[in-house]
């Protein structure tokens, strides 16, 4: 029986065991947080994202609301009164059911402003999205340049123990000073010095990132790196043309707006249209000397006849907002044209400083590599070895930049253009 019983134990305890596992690896596969998992998550968790699609909800029961216009309005009413006279006091009830029917709202379709203002609300809220989208994007690209940069500073700190070793060894051996040994671990601490400002930099962007992708501060991530030289090979680089700005939710809101405001232009007369008013019911009469009971059936026009100016002087002024509109286009566009223009120049720049900067980065490590026997026979001091040394670093840490400059700018020539779909194109390029 005690067999049976440890056995069953033993049994659910592997099993849990299993269980345990099983949940671990899969943590372990889902604590690597891609490109398109960023883009997708700020994009959940922006809470003006959220806010945007109320107001569209707005705009859309906005829109239900201004079709009721163009729809004949029907009411009742029920009522008694009471008369009391000198001869005799009488009482009398009806019901009455009225209809209205404004022409103008039917005829013109004064709707059309309502429906133009859903797809403002939805441009509106597409822009919102792209603005969260670029936060969250910029510092996923941010934290992996950072990263590397990190990795370049203990690449360098090895490299420097390593010299240290040697550097001591000369000391002992009589053919360096003591000077070459602190010169050697001067250097070691100011690079742990930026190494941990760079450490505090890139905890608030990792914090930050986690904060706007609802991920909890307290979870352990990795992103997937993207191997940007890979990425800026193969972009090709587009011709700013106007047609790009059509893609522009900003631009394509001003258009909505002149549209919703030329309706309003156009359906300012729809107020000088008549309505059509009809109505009917019973009344129950009790004064003995009338009638008695009878049905009331009624129909009218009415006519607005004259309202001193008020749909020139709205006209006008619908005209002068159209105009203004108009105008800040205008200047959106050539301003969304410069911003193009400069984004792409740039990107063209930094293009061929890679160029410049990967043939220097050869020659560095041509020059360290000479150094380091150089100084081992006592051809160059040891400042001479660490300032070439620096030197493959630094540019190492200058072609990470111009990288991340580059990829800031494709980035933001993509957003501009609401290309979504090529930002998340460029997770395939995934450092192996």
């Amino acid at each position: 029986m005690i067999v049976v019983r440890y056995m069953i134990k033993h049994k659910y305890f592997l099993s849990g065991f299993f269980f345990f596992l099983s949940l671990a690896g899969f943590s372990q596969q889902n604590a690597v947080f891609t490109l398109v998992q960023c883009i997708d998550s700020v994009q959940q968790h922006s809470y003006l994202y959220q806010a945007g699609n109320y107001r569209t909800g707005a705009a859309k029961h906005a829109l239900a609301v201004s079709h009721t216009f163009m729809l004949p309005y029907v009411s009742a009413d029920v009522g008694m009164e009471s008369r009391f006279l000198r001869p005799y006091n009488f009482g009398q009830e009806w019901a009455m059911v009225h209809g209205d029917w404004s022409l103008g709202d039917f005829i013109k379709k004064t709707d059309q402003v309502a429906r133009q203002q859903v797809v403002t609300a939805q441009l509106l809220q597409e822009q919102t999205r792209l603005d969260a989208i670029s936060r969250g994007v910029s510092l996923y690209m941010s934290i992996l340049q950072k990263q590397k940069e990190s990795e370049l500073l203990d690449t360098r700190i090895q490299l420097l123990r390593n010299h240290l070793v040697v550097t001591r060894s000369l000391w002992k051996a009589g053919v360096r000073t003591r000077m070459d040994v602190l010169q050697t671990e001067s250097l070691i601490s100011n690079i742990r010095e930026e190494q941990s400002r760079i450490s505090l930099t890139l905890r608030n962007m990792v914090r930050e990132l986690m904060h706007i992708t609802g991920l909890s501060p307290a979870d352990s991530i990795q992103l997937e790196e993207i191997n940007a030289q890979a990425l800026i090979d193969s972009t090709q680089i587009a011709e700013v043309t106007p047609q790009l700005l059509q893609r522009n939710p900003v631009y394509r809101v001003y258009l909505s707006r002149i549209e919703t405001q030329n309706l309003q232009t156009r359906l300012v007369s729809a107020r000088q249209w008549p309505h059509l008013i009809a109505g009917g019911g019973f009344f129950s009469d009790g004064d003995p000397t009338g009638d008695g009971n009878y049905w009331l059936l009624n129909a009218g026009v009415a006519v607005p006849l004259y309202q001193w100016g008020v749909v020139r002087h709205k006209k006008k002024y619908s005209e002068a907002l159209s105009f203004s509109l108009v105008s800040e286009l205008a200047d959106l566009s050539r301003e969304l044209m410069i911003h193009l223009e400069k984004t792409v120049n740039r990107m063209h720049e930094l293009k061929g400083v890679l160029d410049i900067q990967q043939e220097r980065l050869q020659m560095d490590e041509e020059a360290y590599d000479l150094a380091r026997i150089n100084y081992k026979a006592g051809l160059i001091t040891n400042l001479e070895y660490l300032t070439v040394q620096q030197q493959v670093t630094s540019t190492q840490i200058a072609i990470q930049q111009t990288q991340l400059q580059y990829m800031m700018n494709l980035i933001e020539f993509y957003l501009t253009t609401n290309q979504v779909d090529m930002l998340k194109k460029m997770e395939s390029y995934v450092s192996n």
